[in-house]
């Protein structure tokens, strides 16, 4: 729509630029052709004036109205009439006297002759208001007028003309060019404009391509250390406890920490191995996942700190819930990030109060899952914005734990929710679909 107004609007302006330069040059001719006409007819009245002047007694009447047939009658004057003096007669005649003659002109006649009196539609001479020669309809309105006194002492007459302009003159063939090369220009403005958008677009996209993979990159990095410093603290503290029995010559309690130091390499492997798909793109291979047996695997991670946190873990999942298709990773870090976050919200209860626990139920839809701890819950600004990357309540945390466990859960259909449960604590309600597939 734009691109017609435009159109519209440039042809109009330019198409009447046109018409009115056609116009003003019909204007300037009509104006020579009306000089011309007003020439002709001062010429003839001067020569009126003239054969009016070398009359005498002696002239041949018949002879001078065989030569000027506008001289309709000419009469001698008395000698007291001595004031020359023009008179109106019949049908448009005039006398035209001096002190000794008269002659009876009669004005259609004497301008029947100039070939410029066809140029107009309307051509009037007039004395004193009175029509002397008139060609033309002189009611109708014409869209040119010219006027002007005729510069005689003895015919000081008007001579007017009207007409219009030849408006099938007019360049109507380059009006239509005109309309076309606008419309033309129009398209490849629009095309240019497209072009431009279109690049600017693309640079945009490249740009937004820039910033997107140094964003995952960081977000990589960040999740990397985010999710290796527990393990790794777990290796270095069963390490430290490993020689410490050492020192103590208590070899047999050995081998259960250097299991767990093993346990928590592999876990580290595996993280690795993970983010290493997400920054090859490769597409995550789903398996059917049983949740009862990766919690265990997550508490057996998390042993050293539940038992230094003396908190009870309650377990309410059915031996009947359906496994779900999922990477099995992906769940030990949700329940991984939760509990931990748990662990660390009681650190500071009675040891008899620490306490999480999980249960789950399942429909034709999906499984649910929920896990509740007896810590003092979430603060409201928790609450609103537990999602949110980098937001943390620890002095010490990255605030990336429960907005990865987010991504994760979104990343298989899924949806969680956060609240606090009166008298209790924090509550983590999940909710997954059997028909998962990777987003």
């Amino acid at each position: 729509m734009f691109k017609v107004l435009l159109w519209l609007v440039l042809t109009l302006f330019s198409g009447s630029g046109v018409v009115l330069y056609a116009l003003q040059q019909q204007y300037e001719d009509q104006s020579v052709t009306y000089r011309i006409l007003y020439r002709e007819v001062t010429v003839k009245l001067s020569q009126l004036e003239t054969i009016l002047s070398l009359l005498s007694v002696a002239s041949d009447p018949s002879a001078v109205q065989q030569k000027f047939p506008q001289i309709l009658a000419w009469k001698t004057l008395p000698k007291e009439d001595s004031t020359p003096t023009l008179r109106a007669a019949e049908n448009g005649t005039y006398w035209l006297e001096n002190q000794h003659f008269a002659l009876l002109i009669d004005p259609q006649v004497l301008l029947a002759d100039i070939p410029q009196i066809h140029s107009f539609q309307h051509i009037l001479m007039s004395w004193n208001n009175r029509p002397l020669f008139e060609i033309g309809d002189g009611d109708e309105s014409t869209f040119w007028q010219w006027e002007k006194g005729i510069n005689s002492n003895l015919q000081p007459f008007e001579l007017s003309a009207n007409n219009d302009p030849e408006w099938a003159r007019l360049p109507w063939l380059l009006l239509l060019l005109l309309s076309v090369i606008w419309a033309v220009v129009v398209y490849f403005i629009g095309q240019y404009r497209i072009k431009k958008r279109q690049h600017s677009i693309a640079v945009l996209r490249e740009h937004f391509s820039e910033l997107t993979r140094f964003n995952a990159i960081g977000e990589v990095t960040t999740g990397i250390v985010h999710e290796l410093n527990q393990p790794l603290t777990a290796v270095l503290s069963y390490n430290q406890a490993a020689l410490r029995l050492i020192g103590q010559q208590q070899m047999h309690k050995v081998a259960p920490l250097l299991d767990a130091a093993v346990i928590q390499i592999k876990r580290i492997s595996t993280l690795l191995l993970h983010f290493r798909q997400k920054l090859t793109l490769e597409q995550v291979a789903f398996q059917e996942v049983n949740f009862s047996k990766v919690w265990r695997r997550v508490t057996v991670l998390l042993e050293n700190e539940i038992n230094q946190g003396k908190v009870k873990i309650i377990t309410r999942i059915p031996d009947s819930l359906p496994t779900l298709r999922a990477d099995p990773l992906w769940i030990e870090q949700i329940f991984h990030n939760i509990l931990s976050n748990a662990i660390q919200a009681q650190q500071h209860n009675n040891a008899a109060s620490a306490w999480v626990a999980i249960g789950a139920e399942y429909s034709d839809q999906g499984i649910t899952l929920v896990i509740t701890d007896g810590g003092p819950g979430l603060s409201e600004q928790a609450l609103q914005q537990v999602f949110i990357p980098f937001f943390t309540t620890r002095q010490e945390g990255l605030g990336l734990g429960m907005a990865l466990t987010e991504t994760l859960v979104q990343r298989l259909n899924g949806n969680i929710k956060a609240e606090n449960i009166a008298g209790q604590g924090a509550c983590f309600t999940l909710w997954f679909p059997f028909n998962t597939q990777e987003l």
